[in-house]
């Protein structure tokens, strides 16, 4: 009787094991988040909405101050 528990023992923690690692396997996975997107901004001229860095001083697009 004594080895019975002994066994159901050692498999639980065998499956407790198996459960963490796997939780932290996925955990490490996930990739960062990161601020991948750019503020907009409107083209003082035609009004498209581009990146912000893409506008001119003026506020114009490329095509725009040409």
């Amino acid at each position: 009787m004594n080895i019975l528990r002994i066994l159901l023992l050692v498999a639980a923690a065998w499956l407790v094991w198996r459960i963490v690692r796997q939780i932290r396997a996925q955990l490490r996975q996930q990739p960062p988040v990161s601020n991948e997107f750019e503020p907009m901004a409107r083209c003082a001229a035609c009004g498209t909405h581009l990146p912000a860095r893409s506008l001119d001083a003026t506020g114009r697009c490329g095509r725009c101050s040409e």
